[in-house]
C-alpha cells in the first residue's frame, strides 16, 4: 500500500471503489413490463450470463480487497492506535496512576515510540501532551517536524510517569487552544475524572478538529463509552485495543469494511436467485448467447474499476505473470526442526537440567532409618519435572529472565509465520509445496457451479507462484469421470504453465465427485525416471467423495506407505446453504472436515480447510501454534520459579532467624540435658541400646486372643494434655552420643511452614468434542474442576476479616491488617483480596480461554441433529417417535431431521439401532436392533418418510416394547407429552421395568406447550437416569459465538434453554462471565488502592 492511501480512512478509501451494489446490477439488464401472472411477477429482466459472471466474479475481488485492507489495518502500530489521518496532529496521553502503573508503562512507551516511527514521523506538525491530575505539554505550540523534534519526542515519551487523576477535561480544553492542528489523537486507558456527558457538552460548544479516540488495553465500560460518544459527537473515529488477547476489539475503519463484506455477500446471494429465475417480483432471464445488446452491457461493465492500483484488476483470462518462489519452502513441521524450541536449544527443562538435583534420601544406621535430605528448604527450589517428579532447582535469577525474553522472541517468529502462511496468496489455500514432483487434482463436480471461480482462481494463484521452480507437474480435473492435463508429468517451465492454465479455462463444473478415481489416476501413473525425488499430490475439493470415506482412506493408506508420496488435502468451503440439493451422507461441514483430514493423514500429508473468509483450519498453523503454546507454558513456568524463589527470599528474611531461638517441647518436662560423661566407648553405647531396648519389652502390648487392660503404672506421672494447635507445632528431637564424645541431635518433627495460598491453575482444553453428557464432560472441565472458581481462590483462611469486639471500648475493631487489604463482599462476607492484579490478570487470561472453550461445544450441541435431539451417547439406541394426531404439524420437519440424525449420529458413530412409530398401536421398523449399515440407513428413512399421523398416543406400550431388545440400551422418546395413560401410572410402570431390565429414557419434547407435559418428560427422563433435551427457538450458533467473543458487549443474554445439556452449559458460562466480571472489578480495585497509597 502506498503512502497516499496510508492518511486514507476506510471511509475515503471506500468512496472512490463503489459500483458494485444491486442498482448498478440492475443498471446492466433490460427489463420490460409484463402483464400481471398469478405467482406476482409484473416484471422480466433480461441479462447475458457473461455479463452476470463478470460482476460476480468482480464482488468476490471486491471481498478479496476488503479483507486485505483489514488485515493491513491490523498489522503493526495500526492494530494498537488505528490508522492516524491529518497533517498537523495533535496527540493527547492519558498518564495516570493506572494507565502508567509498573505494569503497563513500559509497553505503553513501547507503542508510543512505535506509534513514532511509523506514523507520526510523517506528518508535517506535532503537538504532545499528557494529562492525569495536571496537564502537561512538550511544547508550547505546535511545532515542525524534524529529526531533532523526533528526538525530543522520543525522549519525552519515556520520561512519561504516572501522575495521579484522568483530567482528560482539561487536556482537551488546552488542546483546542491550539488552532493549528487538524486532528487529536485522544489515547485513554482509564475511567475519566469527568463523565461522558460533561466531556460532550464541551465538545458540542467548541469548533473541533477532526478527533481520533483510542481505548488503549481498556476494561473500563465507562472508559469505552467515552471514546466511543467523542468520536460520534465530534464526527471523527474511534479505536478499541485490547492488549491482553493483542487483537482490535473493534475500530471504526474496521466496522465500516465488515458492513461493506456484508452488502457485497448480499448481492452475491441476489445473483444466486437470478440465476434461478426471479428476483423479488421480477421474473430474470439469463441468456447465454452474446448479442450487441450483452456485448455493449460488458463494456459498461468493464469500466466498473474497483481500483486503479489493485492487482486483483486483471481478469482471469490475463496470461500467467510467473513468480520465482526463493528459498525451498517447508512444512511447518519441518520447519520448526530447525527454527523450534529445541533447535534454538529454548527447552525450559534443557535449560534447568544443569542445575536440577534430584532430592536424596539415605539410611543412617544409627537412627535406623531413612532420612531425607532438608538442603533444599533454604537454598533451593523445589520444581516438576515433566516426567512427573519432583527437583530442586538451583534458580540464577539473570539467566531466567534472559530466556524469558528469548521465548517472547521465538513466539514473535512464529506469530511471522503464522502470518506469512495466512496471508492472501496460493499459500491460503494450498499451503506450502514442498515437493519437487507435484500432481494438482481439482474437483470440477457439479456441485462446484457457483464456486468455479474460486477453483480458477485457486489453481491460478498456484500456478503462478510455487509451481515455477519445481522439477515437473501434472493436473487432474474430476467429475464423474477423470480427465489429465498430460499423460505423465511434464517439465514446469514457462510454456508448461500458461499451457495447462488455458486447458483450466476450457474447462466447467459438471457430473458426480468421483474422487477415489481421480486418486487411482494419479497415484498408479507411470514413475518418473527420477524417482528418488518427492512426489506430493495435492487434492482441492469442496466436500465429500461419492464413494465410501473408509474405502477411499484405505486405498490411500496402502499406496502411500509403499512409495515415497504425499497426500494434501485442501477443502474450500462456502456458505452453508443446501437448498436444493440431495441430503449428503455427511451433512455438516465439520463432519466433512475430519473425514478429509484423516484421509490427508492417511496419505502421510497435510489438511488444510479454507472459506470464503479465511483459514479454518491448518495443519502447518497447527504446528506453529502448538509451539507457541509450549513456549507460552514454559514462561509460565519461569514466571512461577521467579515467583517461589522471591517468596523464599521474604520467608528467610522474616522467619529463619528466629528459628534458632526455638526450644523444642519435647525437653520441657526434664530438669536438664542428660550428662556428658567423660569418655564413650563402643561397649558402653551398646549397653545403652540394649538397656533401651530391654525398657521397651517390657512395654504392654494387647494380646491377640484376649484384650486385658494392664493396671495403671502410678509411678509416671501422666502429662498434661495438649492441645491439637501444640501438637501441630510441636517439635520432636532425639539425643544421642557420638564416639567421639560430642553430643548429636536428629530433629524428627518440625514445623515447615505451609502455605495456603491458592494459584492460578493452568487450564488444559480438548480441541475436539467428546460425544458425551453435559454433566460428565463439566465433570473434567467445570469451572470447579479446573480450579477457577473465583469465590474459592479468595475463600482461604489468610483472606478472612476479622472484626471483634473491644468490651473496653464498647465497639466492634477490626485486625490491624484489614486496613493493608482491600476488603470485598463475597456472598454477604466481607474478605480481604490477597492476589495480585498479575494474578487476576492471569485469571482472566484462563476464564476467557474457557469461555471460548464453552461456546464452542455450545455451538456444537446446536449444529446437526444434535440441536433437535440432543447427543446420542450409547451404542445401542432405539428411536420411539410419536405419531398421533397432535404430531401432525411438526411430523414433516421430524422426518427431514430425523434423516439428518441417521446420517449425522448413528451411521456416523457405528450406533446399533432400531426404530419405534407409536399413535394408536406399536410399528417396528426391524424386529432387533440392526448394524448402522449405509444400506440399512437408507431403508431406515425410507421407512421414515412414509409414515402419517393418526389416532392417540400409546406411550407405555411403546416404551415396554422398546425395552425388550436389549439391556443397557438407550431409549430416545420424541414426543409433545401428551399420552392415553396417565403421567403418574407411566412413571410407575417404567420404574418397574427397571428393576428388571437396565435402560435410559431420554426424552425429547416437539409441539410442547403444556407444562405439565413439559414436567413429565423431564421426570420421566431424570428418573431413569436419562436427559430432556428441547430444541431451543431461533437459536443461531453464529449468534452465541459473536455473544461470547465480543468482550466489549454489555452482559449479552445467551438464548434461554430448557434441554439439559444446554441449560447446564449456559449456567456455567452464566457463572464464569460473573467471576470475569468480578476479577475485573477486584483488578481494578487494586490498583485503585495501590495508587491511593502512593498518593
Amino acid at each position: 500500500m502506498d503512502q497516499a492511501e496510508v492518511c486514507e480512512s476506510s471511509e475515503h478509501w471506500l468512496e472512490s471503489r463503489c459500483g458494485l451494489s444491486l442498482s448498478h446490477l440492475r443498471s446492466l439488464c433490460t427489463t420490460d413490463t409484463v402483464s400481471e401472472r398469478g405467482d406476482g411477477v409484473s416484471k422480466q429482466m433480461h441479462i447475458s450470463s457473461e455479463s452476470l459472471a463478470d460482476f460476480e466474479e468482480q464482488l468476490y475481488m471486491a471481498i478479496e480487497m476488503y479483507h486485505d485492507h483489514i488485515k493491513w489495518l491490523s498489522q503493526g502500530n495500526r492494530k494498537v492506535f488505528g490508522l492516524v489521518n491529518g497533517s498537523r496532529v495533535g496527540v493527547l496521553v492519558d498518564t495516570s496512576d493506572l494507565n502508567c502503573s509498573t505494569e503497563r508503562l513500559a509497553d505503553l512507551q513501547r507503542e508510543l515510540l512505535t506509534l513514532i516511527d511509523e506514523q507520526l514521523r510523517f506528518k508535517k506538525q506535532l503537538y504532545l501532551l499528557s494529562y492525569g491530575s495536571e496537564v502537561s505539554s512538550l511544547w508550547d505550540k505546535p511545532q515542525d517536524i524534524c529529526p531533532l523534534r523526533l528526538r525530543q519526542c522520543c525522549a519525552w515519551v519515556m520520561q512519561l510517569r504516572a501522575g495521579g487523576g484522568c483530567d482528560l477535561l482539561q487536556a482537551l480544553q488546552r488542546a483546542l487552544t491550539c488552532s493549528e492542528l487538524d486532528t487529536l489523537l485522544i489515547i485513554l486507558g482509564s475511567r475519566p475524572d469527568q463523565t461522558v456527558d460533561v466531556i460532550c457538552d464541551v465538545l458540542t460548544q467548541t469548533r473541533m478538529p477532526c478527533v481520533h479516540a483510542v481505548a488503549y488495553s481498556c476494561s473500563s465500560p465507562a472508559a469505552i463509552e467515552t471514546v466511543k460518544q467523542i468520536a460520534e459527537v465530534s464526527g471523527g473515529r474511534f479505536h478499541l485495543f485490547s492488549a491482553a488477547l493483542g487483537v482490535v476489539d473493534s475500530s471504526t475503519d474496521v466496522d465500516l469494511l465488515w458492513v461493506e463484506i456484508k452488502a457485497a455477500r448480499s448481492v452475491l446471494t441476489q445473483i444466486q436467485s437470478m440465476r434461478q429465475g426471479r428476483l423479488g417480483d421480477t421474473a430474470v432471464t439469463v441468456d447465454s448467447e452474446f448479442s450487441l445488446e450483452s456485448s455493449q452491457v460488458s463494456s459498461g461493465l468493464d469500466s466498473l474499476t474497483l481500483s486503479d492500483f489493485s492487482p486483483v484488476r486483471s481478469a482471469l483470462s490475463a496470461p500467467l505473470c510467473i513468480q520465482t518462489t526463493g528459498p525451498a519452502p517447508s512444512s511447518s513441521s519441518e520447519w520448526l526442526k530447525s527454527h523450534g524450541l529445541k533447535a534454538q536449544k529454548l527447552d525450559l527443562y534443557q535449560l534447568l537440567a544443569r542445575n536440577a538435583y534430584s532430592p536424596q534420601e539415605m539410611f543412617v544406621p544409627v537412627l535406623g532409618k531413612t532420612v531425607s535430605s532438608t538442603v533444599h528448604e533454604r537454598v533451593m527450589v523445589q520444581f516438576e519435572w515433566h516426567d512427573g517428579t519432583v527437583k530442586n532447582l538451583h534458580v540464577h535469577l539473570p539467566s531466567l529472565q534472559k530466556y524469558q525474553k528469548q521465548l517472547v522472541g521465538a513466539v514473535h517468529l512464529f506469530e511471522r509465520r503464522v502470518e506469512w502462511l495466512n496471508r492472501t496468496g496460493s499459500q491460503q489455500i494450498w499451503g506450502t509445496v514442498c515437493e519437487q514432483r507435484v500432481q494438482v487434482l481439482l474437483d470440477m463436480s457439479g456441485m462446484n457451479v457457483h464456486h468455479q471461480l474460486h477453483i480458477q482462481h485457486a489453481i491460478r494463484i498456484l500456478l503462478q507462484e510455487q509451481l515455477a521452480d519445481k522439477h515437473s507437474f501434472n493436473v487432474f480435473v474430476f467429475g464423474s469421470d477423470v480427465k489429465s492435463w498430460q499423460e505423465k508429468m511434464v517439465p514446469s517451465t514457462h510454456e508448461n504453465l500458461q499451457a495447462a492454465w488455458l486447458w483450466i479455462q476450457a474447462l466447467e463444473c459438471v457430473g458426480g465427485r468421483n474422487t477415489l478415481a481421480a486418486l487411482r489416476c494419479a497415484l498408479e501413473e507411470e514413475e518418473q525416471e527420477e524417482s528418488s525425488l518427492t512426489r506430493g499430490l495435492y487434492l482441492l475439493t469442496t466436500g465429500m467423495p461419492d464413494q465410501h470415506m473408509v474405502s477411499v482412506t484405505a486405498y490411500v493408506s496402502e499406496r502411500c506407505s509403499t512409495t515415497n508420496l504425499n497426500l494434501h488435502v485442501c477443502l474450500f468451503t462456502g456458505e452453508e446453504d443446501t437448498a436444493g440439493c440431495p441430503t449428503p451422507r455427511y451433512t455438516t461441514r465439520t463432519q466433512t472436515a475430519r473425514a478429509l483430514s484423516g484421509l490427508a493423514h492417511a496419505g502421510n500429508g497435510r489438511f488444510l480447510w479454507m472459506t470464503e473468509t479465511g483459514i479454518v483450519e491448518s495443519d502447518d498453523i497447527s504446528a506453529l501454534i502448538g509451539e507457541m503454546e509450549t513456549a507460552v507454558n514454559f514462561y509460565q513456568k519461569c514466571s512461577e520459579l521467579v515467583d517461589s524463589l522471591i517468596q523464599k527470599g521474604s520467608d528467610r528474611g522474616s522467619g529463619e532467624t528466629s528459628s534458632p531461638s526455638i526450644k523444642p517441647r519435647a525437653w520441657t518436662h526434664k530438669a536438664q540435658l542428660p550428662s556428658r560423661p567423660t569418655s564413650l566407648s563402643l561397649a558402653r553405647l551398646e549397653s545403652r541400646q540394649k538397656s533401651r531396648l530391654a525398657q521397651n519389652s517390657l512395654t504392654w502390648r494387647p494380646n491377640s486372643s484376649k484384650a486385658v487392660i494392664p493396671a495403671a503404672d502410678i509411678s509416671t506421672p501422666a502429662r498434661p494434655p495438649r492441645s491439637v494447635d501444640q501438637r501441630k507445632t510441636n517439635v520432636s528431637q532425639s539425643v544421642f552420643f557420638m564416639e567421639d564424645g560430642n553430643l548429636g541431635v536428629v530433629f524428627k518433627k518440625y514445623p515447615k511452614p505451609k502455605s495456603v495460598r491458592k494459584t492460578i491453575a493452568t487450564v488444559k482444553l480438548p480441541k475436539h468434542e467428546d460425544i458425551c453428557s453435559t454433566k460428565q464432560w463439566l465433570k473434567r472441565f467445570g469451572i470447579k474442576n479446573l480450579k477457577l472458581d473465583l469465590h474459592k481462590l479468595i475463600s482461604g483462611p489468610e483472606c478472612c476479616h476479622h472484626n471483634k469486639l473491644v468490651p473496653s471500648v464498647q465497639k466492634r475493631v477490626s485486625a490491624k491488617y484489614c486496613d493493608v487489604f482491600p476488603s470485598v463482599q463475597i456472598n454477604g462476607t466481607v474478605k480481604h483480596l490477597h492476589l495480585t492484579p498479575g494474578e487476576l490478570k492471569q485469571y482472566l487470561s484462563q476464564t476467557e480461554k474457557l469461555v471460548q472453550r464453552y461456546g464452542q461445544r455450545l455451538e456444537w450441541l446446536l449444529t446437526g441433529s444434535r440441536r433437535v435431539f440432543g447427543s446420542v451417547l450409547e451404542k445401542m439406541v432405539c428411536v420411539l417417535l410419536d405419531v398421533s394426531g397432535s404430531m401432525a404439524p411438526c411430523l414433516p420437519e421430524l422426518q427431514k431431521e430425523l434423516t439428518l440424525l441417521i446420517w449425522d449420529q448413528l451411521h456416523a458413530g457405528s450406533v446399533r439401532f432400531n426404530m419405534l412409530a407409536f399413535s394408536g398401536e406399536v410399528r417396528m421398523w426391524q424386529p432387533v436392533l440392526v448394524q448402522s449399515t449405509e444400506e440399512l440407513c437408507v431403508e431406515a428413512v425410507q421407512w421414515l418418510n412414509q409414515l402419517s399421523t393418526h389416532g392417540a398416543s400409546s406411550t407405555l406400550q411403546a416404551l415396554q416394547t422398546a425395552c425388550g431388545f436389549a439391556d443397557a440400551v438407550g431409549l430416545y422418546l420424541i414426543t409433545d407429552g401428551r399420552c392415553d395413560s396417565s403421567h403418574s401410572r407411566i412413571l410407575t410402570e417404567i420404574q418397574t421395568l427397571r428393576q428388571e431390565k437396565d435402560f435410559k429414557v431420554h426424552t425429547i419434547a416437539v409441539n410442547c406447550h403444556d407444562r405439565a407435559c413439559s414436567e413429565f418428560l423431564k421426570s420421566l427422563a431424570h428418573k431413569t437416569g436419562g436427559r430432556f433435551h428441547q430444541a431451543p427457538e431461533n437459536t443461531d450458533p453464529a449468534l452465541i459465538r459473536k455473544l461470547l467473543s465480543d468482550s466489549c458487549s454489555a452482559d449479552p443474554v445467551l438464548p434461554k434453554c430448557e434441554g439439559d445439556d444446554l441449560r447446564r452449559l449456559s449456567e456455567e458460562i452464566e457463572k464464569l462471565r460473573l467471576f470475569q466480571k468480578q476479577a475485573k472489578a477486584f483488578r481494578e480495585t487494586i490498583l485503585e488502592s495501590r495508587n491511593q497509597k502512593r498518593t
